[in-house]
């Protein structure tokens, strides 16, 4: 039996390894590409990437200026994390903050991917048959990957999650 080795790990340097076949790093850039082209429209498909704050009916004003605020911020914030994975896809190494855009990325492709197959916790899995196949694993390799960058951010915490300040000090 053979051990699980993790596509990403760190180096001692604070760099992060990624060992991903070429085949998945090209399907990671296109991916991110027609992505990166869709989250600058108000698609249904993007519904779930910028959700709405306010969902009552007499909440809609709220709402309006909700989006006004901070859709824009959104919108240049997903962009740039898919252009980022789209970029650096076929990279050795990554910084930690590639890697955290790597993370944002892959969960607005989910998002999207989601939102496309109309994934929701209580569906069966797709039959071996069924064309939409692919997506799906598409959509579960996401969850791996973004599995595995959140587990290695994770390790980086602080025992017990918060940082240990000594009294009177920083």
């Amino acid at each position: 039996m053979t051990a699980y080795r993790s596509p990403i790990r760190q180096t001692r340097d604070g760099r992060y390894e990624v060992r991903l076949d070429p085949e998945v790093r090209a399907v990671l850039r296109a991916a991110a590409e027609q992505v990166g082209d869709l989250v600058t429209t108000e698609t249904g498909l993007t519904r779930r990437v910028y959700p709405p704050a306010y969902v009552a009916a007499d909440q809609e004003q709220a709402e309006s200026e909700y989006q006004k605020l901070v859709h824009g911020a959104l919108e240049r914030r997903h962009r740039g994390c898919l252009a980022t994975l789209a970029e650096t896809a076929t990279s050795v190494t990554l910084d930690r903050e590639e890697l955290g855009q790597w993370l944002s990325a892959v969960e607005t492709i989910r998002l999207v991917l989601g939102t496309r197959l109309d994934v929701s916790e209580d569906m069966d899995p797709p039959q071996e048959d069924d064309p939409s196949l692919p997506e799906f694993v598409l959509y579960d390799l996401l969850g791996l990957l973004q599995e595995t960058i959140v587990d290695l951010f994770a390790r980086e915490l602080p025992e017990g999650g918060v940082d240990q300040v000594s009294p009177g000090g920083r």
